[in-house]
């Protein structure tokens, strides 16, 4: 999807034209708009392409090729299913770009979503660049309905059943209150091959939710004075990792925040790589040591795999431990997550689900993603948990038995003066006063999770899919619902 953004950036670099509409706009905009879901709901390859070509702005067209924009469609339906539209607007013109806003269910996820279409104001019936996010809440219809608890769980457990259904969700799903679990609940198959189910112990692949406990690890140093979070990466790391004169530059805050400058080791080197040569963190080494800055450190914000990776080997320079060890005696321990590590994906792990893709090569469906994965996990993600390990986890991390308040909360603040963008330092943050969320997502090919903590209000919604895109509408479903519930039992 990210390619329709960046072709939004490159129409406004190489067509600066003035953004004024005139009144046949509305119309003309509108239509195409409707036209354009319409096109994803009929799920024609020969009309899609033809639609494409009449439809969208040469440039558009130009930044990349037709196959792409196409197989974008492709995508969209599958996951989606139908597109009901539910109400179109006009948004604030955005640079050189008129926008319009499609609010959209899906008859397939159940998820609201937000189409965002560009135009350019001489040409208001070609697509100049589309945008696909969540709904807002408030968006939502009905979002201002008040349901007890009672209600809220039957809800869940409702959607779940019909996501599995439908082949929307696989996976795990804990939703919490304090300390009084609400719902828990299983839906799918840990593994396909043999039919195994899911269950609340079932363990997942977390993706980039590892990030979580390298930023607590990295706090827990900070607050024992071992390490400072202005000290510089070349403090800790020698020029086979990476040139001293950019090393010198990053600081640990930096790292932290995904304001380095570095990229990802998800790189042509990795594709290329047999994965289970990435077993220990110097395995690593080859995809990172070429690695160059795409801005100064703390003047810009750009998530950056391999900035939190690196902060795995300050955390062994410090403290004398390996990664993985330091992270099981100081984290996963105290918090009593049982069921949790970097496991060693060819040594056998009970109950550990397997992650699937679909495919759209014909014929090929769902896929495994075992070949696409690292033998283990690292500092920057991989590594494997439950629901309930996770709710341990977000209860020792609010009760401070992992970090001292101070040094908690810090995890917990946009830093903008190292031009963050909702990210504390290893968390993402959403919301506003007194309705904050702090936690991650993780994303891959047979990945899909995230953790919610509500800071302010005290519930924990954890979510764990073995499907590629099997997290976001449930995770949609049970913000709304955490939104609408009363104390009401």
């Amino acid at each position: 999807m990210s390619f329709w953004i960046r072709s939004i950036l490159i129409l406004m670099a190489i067509n600066p034209l003035f953004a004024s509409a005139d009144s046949n706009t509305h119309s003309i905009s509108t239509n195409v708009v409707r036209e354009f879901v319409s096109t994803i709901n009929g799920n024609d390859q020969n009309k899609t392409k033809k639609y494409i070509a009449a439809n969208f702005n040469p440039y558009f067209l130009e930044a990349y090729p037709l196959e792409s924009h196409l197989n974008y469609v492709i995508q969209q339906h599958r996951q989606s299913g139908e597109l009901r539209i539910e109400s179109i607007s006009r948004l604030a013109d955005e640079g050189n770009f008129i926008r319009w806003s499609a609010l959209v269910n899906s008859e397939r996820t159940e998820e609201w979503s937000e189409f965002v279409v560009f135009f350019i104001a001489d040409k208001p019936g070609k697509i100049a660049g589309i945008q696909m996010r969540p709904a807002s809440l408030s968006s939502i219809p009905g979002f201002s309905s008040n349901i007890s608890q009672r209600k809220l769980k039957k809800q869940l457990k409702s959607y779940l059943k019909r996501s599995a259904e439908k082949g929307v969700f696989s996976g795990t799903v804990l939703l919490a209150k304090d300390d009084k679990v609400i719902f828990t609940g299983a839906a799918g198959l840990a593994d396909k091959r043999f039919s195994v189910p899911n269950n609340t112990k079932t363990k997942f692949n977390l993706g980039s939710m590892n990030k979580m406990f390298t930023a607590v690890a990295i706090m827990q140093l900070v607050e024992e004075d071992k390490l400072h979070l202005d000290d510089h990466l070349n403090k800790f790391i020698d020029e086979s990792w990476l040139p001293s004169k950019i090393s010198q530059k990053i600081q640990i805050q930096h790292l932290l925040s995904h304001t380095s400058g570095l990229g990802s080791y998800f790189n042509s080197t990795y594709e290329a790589s047999a994965k289970d040569s990435f077993r220990h963190l110097d395995d690593y080494k080859v995809l990172i040591k070429d690695e160059t800055l795409k801005f100064e450190p703390g003047t810009a914000y750009s998530y950056s795999n391999t900035g939190m990776f690196l902060l795995g080997l300050v955390i062994e320079k410090v403290s004398g431990e390996d990664y993985f060890d330091y992270i099981r005696k100081h984290i996963y321990i105290p918090a009593g997550m049982k069921n949790s590590d970097s496991f060693d994906m060819d040594h056998p792990t009970p109950n550990l689900a397997t992650g699937y893709y679909f495919n759209p090569v014909p014929g090929a469906g769902w896929t495994n993603n075992s070949f696409l994965l690292p033998v283990k996990g690292c500092p920057a993600g991989g590594g494997y948990s439950t629901v309930e390990d996770l709710y341990k986890f977000s209860l020792a991390l609010n009760g401070n038995k992992l970090l001292q308040k101070e040094f908690t909360e810090q995890l917990f603040v946009v830093h903008s003066e190292l031009s963050a963008a909702n990210y504390g330092y290893g968390f993402q943050i959403s919301g506003e006063k007194d309705h904050r969320i702090v936690g991650h997502n993780g994303g891959f090919d047979g990945i899909s999770t995230n953790l919610d903590i509500y800071l302010d209000q005290g519930y924990i919604a954890i979510v764990l899919s073995n499907y590629s895109s099997g997290a976001p509408p449930v995770v949609q479903k049970m913000r709304l619902l955490v939104a609408q519930a009363t104390n009401e039992n």
